[in-house]
């Protein structure tokens, strides 16, 4: 067996030392946001408001992962409650507070973007690409299912 860490290890060590960096530059820049927040926030942005299920279909994740960062962005001020076409629907738009900071994070997101691509462009194969065929593999052909077949061996 390897000594290195695992592969959900070395992928997490990327993406906190990814993170750790925009959230670094967020602070500098003096702004109450998490790199968390940003598929959000930008979904919001393009579509107005969004249930929870909503979010969650749009951005792949699971209905309790898009509350909970809906709730995290809430209690930061940078989300509300509204009321939907259905009234008995719970909708989340971008609050005031979030709308004044667009002006400030665009440019960083942008800046993040180009970092990225500088990135891809330092590695001998682009970091993005690799990320999608993995997450295209996996939607064909599952993790779970991949240990089962070895664990036959």
């Amino acid at each position: 067996m390897s000594s290195s860490p695992g592969l959900g290890t070395r992928l997490r060590l990327l993406i906190s030392a990814l993170d750790d960096a925009v959230e670094q530059i967020y602070r500098e820049a003096e702004l109450d946001f998490r790199p968390r927040f940003f598929p959000c926030f930008r979904l919001l942005m393009a579509r107005g408001s969004l249930s929870v299920g909503e979010t969650a279909r749009a951005l792949g994740v699971t209905q309790p992962a898009a509350t909970q960062t809906l709730q995290t962005m809430a209690r930061a001020g940078l989300v509300e409650a509204v009321t939907g076409p259905d009234r008995r629907e719970r909708r989340y738009a971008l609050s005031a507070k979030a709308q004044a900071m667009i002006p400030q994070l665009q440019p960083i997101w942008a800046a993040a973007d180009r970092a990225a691509t500088a990135l891809d462009a330092a590695l001998p194969h682009p970091l993005g690409d690799i990320v999608d065929s993995a997450l295209a593999e996996l939607s064909r052909h599952d993790f779970r299912a991949r240990i089962s077949e070895e664990l036959k061996r």
